[in-house]
């Protein structure tokens, strides 16, 4: 029998991932901070569940350890231990405590989804929430881009200030919808919808130009065809045969091509094409003087950083602080992010919390690939599409910081939740 607590800190759960992506993300400090707020208000509502006799099991299970973990490592960071020479590991004290509030607000939202989304009914109602917001987010940027801005003034596309970071929260929404279409577990009147769905989120991501949504798409893609469908295949009592195998991969290719060719009927693809044209440009060095603002540059120069500050790096959230002494650039452009979350936990946390984030990644897909052999079809889909969103975003985040900003996490890490075990079958 649940508690009115635990309906509560679903639905409270639910409204959040309506309603954190429109005040741009959840990017600016207000926004952040209250988001953070409602977190820890729903850990304090948790706890008095537990108080009132329920039993905390088995929630978000190995995943915990290596969040945990960062935001251990970001409290060593705080404490006076000398071991870099300064006080302090961190070179910007406040900044480091913000990105450990925030890591610990992130650490209890997964821990609040793992252990809300733990039926199939309710974890059918969280995909369907996920998909439409996604889907309602792809409408109004590409509105925005057909008929100007009538919302969302500041916004690139939709309520985000990035259109990297709209394709990447539209990824993680396709990969969702793409794990229900091909794990042959919804209902024949549904299949249409959910594929109008798909296309229009695959529009938005080709409309908005981004090289990383793109190249998280085709990830998504491949992943489906070449792991997921042959695993979820297997699972079954009877194991069909290889070319079984070979026919239904090419069929999920084939369904992602034409799901990105009527995007692009849609859509078109000049902008695409023009920042994909761009690249070669970047890679060696010969954009104008006045667009110097390479992603090549801020690597190196984030590399040397991480030379420097090689086992704990300059601080959780310190990163921009520590950054201007390593720019060769004019200065002319404040770099906050490296543009690479994987270089930038490198930058902030050292080698230590390279591994931490390598440990979070590989346990997410070993757990989620014993999780999805499974007899149950929705069940199995929903893990899958859940990791296919989290690969996209893992994907894009080599070249943009999708993880740093509040939406995409939060929806990140409630993909996370999803790919964990409801219970043995």
């Amino acid at each position: 029998m649940r508690s009115a607590l635990d309906k509560l800190i679903y639905l409270v759960l639910l409204l959040l991932l309506i309603v954190t992506p429109l005040p741009y993300g959840a990017v600016e400090s207000w926004s952040t901070a209250l988001w953070e707020l409602i977190v820890i208000g729903l850990l304090i509502l948790l706890a008095l569940d537990l108080l009132l006799g329920r039993r905390l099991r088995h929630v978000g299970g190995w995943l915990l350890l290596p969040l945990f973990g960062l935001l251990l490592l970001g409290i060593f960071q705080l404490l006076p231990t000398g071991l870099t020479g300064r006080e302090t590991i961190t070179i910007h004290h406040f900044a480091t405590t913000q990105a450990v509030i925030r890591i610990g607000a992130s650490v209890g939202f997964y821990l609040l989804a793992a252990r809300s989304l733990n039926t199939d009914q309710r974890r059918i109602v969280a995909v369907n929430v996920i998909i439409i917001v996604c889907v309602l987010i792809a409408l109004v940027g590409i509105g925005q881009s057909l008929i100007g801005k009538a919302l969302w003034q500041r916004g690139a596309f939709g309520p985000f200030v990035n259109r990297n970071h709209f394709a990447g929260f539209l990824a993680m929404g396709a990969g969702l919808a793409g794990g229900l279409l091909i794990g042959r577990s919804l209902r024949r009147e549904l299949l249409a919808l959910y594929a109008s769905g798909l296309v229009i989120l695959c529009a938005g991501i080709l409309l908005s130009a981004s090289r990383g949504g793109l190249l998280a798409l085709g990830a998504e893609i491949l992943f489906l065809a070449l792991v997921a469908l042959p695993i979820s295949l297997t699972s079954g009592k009877s194991r069909p045969s290889t070319r079984s195998l070979i026919l239904r991969s090419l069929a999920t290719i084939i369904i992602g091509a034409g799901a990105i060719a009527g995007s692009l009927f849609l859509v078109g693809s000049e902008g695409l094409v023009r920042n994909l044209s761009q690249t070669a440009s970047e890679v060696e060095d010969r954009l104008p003087q006045d667009e110097r603002f390479s992603r090549r540059d801020i690597w190196l120069a984030t590399s040397r950083l991480v030379a420097d500050h090689p086992w704990f790096g300059v601080g959780l959230g310190a990163f921009p602080y520590a950054y201007p002494a390593y720019d060769q650039s004019s200065g002319a452009q404040r770099v906050e992010q490296s543009h690479n979350d994987y270089l930038q936990i490198l930058a902030d946390a050292g080698i230590v919390g390279g591994l931490l984030a390598l440990a979070f990644i590989l346990i997410l897909f070993f757990t989620a690939f014993r999780a999805a052999r499974t007899h149950h079809r929705r069940r199995r889909s929903i893990i899958l599409g859940a990791l296919s969103g989290c690969l996209a975003i893992a994907v894009h985040s080599f070249v943009d910081f999708n993880l740093q900003v509040t939406a995409n996490t939060q929806l990140f890490l409630t993909l996370a939740a999803l790919t964990t075990r409801i219970h043995d079958d």
